[in-house]
């Protein structure tokens, strides 16, 4: 069980969520959705169809359009990357780009998963009661997403609705041939997005791919857009619509689709400074595992480990007769930071509550009557963090008019959360 929009499987697209203003202008606070297809370059028109490709054909030094050979060599000089097989960028349509979306959600998630991972969000306060979260996560990737690439089919795509290949083309393409170059050089599929129940360490191993996919756009945008160029990007992030329902979405969903390209540019940029490209290389073969070494790249560095947290898999059976466990996941400091911040807590106080997060484990419990109920099981740096989680996890259930109870343990590092009409059994259940 894991929130289908952080998770990015090996078999899955990896999306260009809207990294363009992040390249463009590295101190936005968040990237901009997805602008329109520029149509100020008519002279560069390409010629490739509209639909998903059966096979991949050709790709830089073939039948490739020129404009997109000459960025794939510089993209390689850039990253000290080469390519091993030839890729054609397909240039697809709105309309296209919704219809590729919804079957790779179909196809990518197992029977059940996303259900599952609704009702754990709502019971968690993070989702309205009447949304459906399919329809959620595909609406906003479809404003969102100007391109991206497929490691399974080994495709990529360029979104477009006039043809041409305009700056956002441009810098779109920058950004997901580095993808291919991961691909064909470290093995995404290497990077276990595929663990359904491990969305914080998938979340984590998207961060330092998405991160250095934008550090190679920035440096490639800084060498070859010109000040009319980027103005044209500012120009197609502006769509008023998209932004409306870029900010509309819920907070869980906005902020676990950012951080990949946000805060995992900042682990590259460190891994830079103290190694070039090598140390991000390494990376690869060394991938983060949490949200907390993305989040305090120091700790990424120093290989600090989350701490093993496992919830007790006869909890069901300890509520009694028609409990049974619709799942477990491991949340990780940056979602909990989220859970906290939107259950009334400050976002510098919900920051700082997440910030000594060791581990934890979650496990939604279905029962009777439709009843359900969540177990969280948390483990923490310091007692001193421990307590200071506690008291904000009891600030953020009063915050999300959620039934639920806060215990630390004796231990004192370790935190319990009940949520649920029968939080006061559940808690007991855990030994709090």
């Amino acid at each position: 069980m894991v929130p289908p929009f952080p998770r990015r499987r090996g078999r899955r697209v990896l999306p260009l969520v809207a990294a363009l203003l992040l390249a463009a202008c590295t101190s936005t606070s968040l990237p901009s959705p997805s602008p329109e297809p520029a149509t100020a370059s008519p002279s560069r028109p390409t010629d490739e169809p509209t639909s998903v490709p059966g096979s991949s054909t050709p790709g830089p030094g073939g039948s490739v359009d020129p404009v997109y050979a000459a960025i794939a060599a510089q993209i390689e000089q850039i990253r000290g990357l080469h390519h091993t097989a030839d890729v054609t960028p397909v240039v697809i349509d709105k309309a296209t780009l919704r219809q590729n979306l919804e079957a790779d959600f179909d196809e990518s998630n197992q029977p059940g998963a996303v259900e599952a991972s609704e009702r754990l969000l709502k019971a968690l306060g993070l989702l309205p009661p009447d949304l459906k979260l399919r329809e959620e996560v595909i609406n906003l990737q479809a404003g969102q997403v100007v391109g991206y690439y497929s490691p399974k089919r080994d495709e990529l795509f360029v979104v477009s609705t006039a043809g041409g290949i305009g700056p956002t083309q441009r810098a779109t393409y920058a950004h997901e041939y580095t993808h291919q170059l991961q691909d064909q050089n470290f093995g995404l599929d290497k990077m276990d997005f595929d663990s359904t129940d491990q969305s914080d360490r998938s979340l984590a191993r998207l961060a330092l791919v998405e991160g250095d996919a934008v550090t190679a756009q920035t440096r490639w945008m800084q060498a070859n857009l010109t000040a009319e160029d980027l103005g044209q990007i500012f120009a197609d992030a502006s769509d008023p619509a998209v932004l409306q329902a870029l900010q509309g979405a819920p907070a869980i969903l906005r902020e676990t689709a950012f951080f990949p390209y946000q805060e995992g540019a900042i682990l590259v940029s460190t891994l830079m400074v103290r190694s070039g490209y090598k140390g991000v290389d390494d990376a690869f073969a060394s991938p983060p595992d949490s949200t907390e070494q993305i989040l305090h790249p120091e700790k990424y560095l120093q290989r600090e480990p989350p701490t093993a947290v496992t919830v007790p898999a006869d909890l069901p059976s300890k509520l009694g007769a028609g409990w049974s466990s619709g799942g477990t996941d491991t949340l990780g400091e940056l979602q909990l930071r989220i859970w906290l911040n939107e259950g009334g807590v400050s976002s510098s106080a919900a920051s700082r509550a997440a910030a000594g997060w060791g581990g934890d484990r979650v496990m939604l419990l279905d029962g009777p009557n439709g009843a359900t109920a969540v177990a969280l099981i948390t483990e923490w740096d310091t007692p001193a963090d421990a307590t200071e989680f506690a008291t904000a996890a009891k600030t953020a259930l009063g915050g999300l008019k959620l039934t639920g109870l806060v215990s630390q343990a004796a231990g004192p590092t370790q935190v319990r959360v009940a949520i649920g009409s029968s939080a006061a059994d559940l808690l007991a259940a855990l030994g709090g």
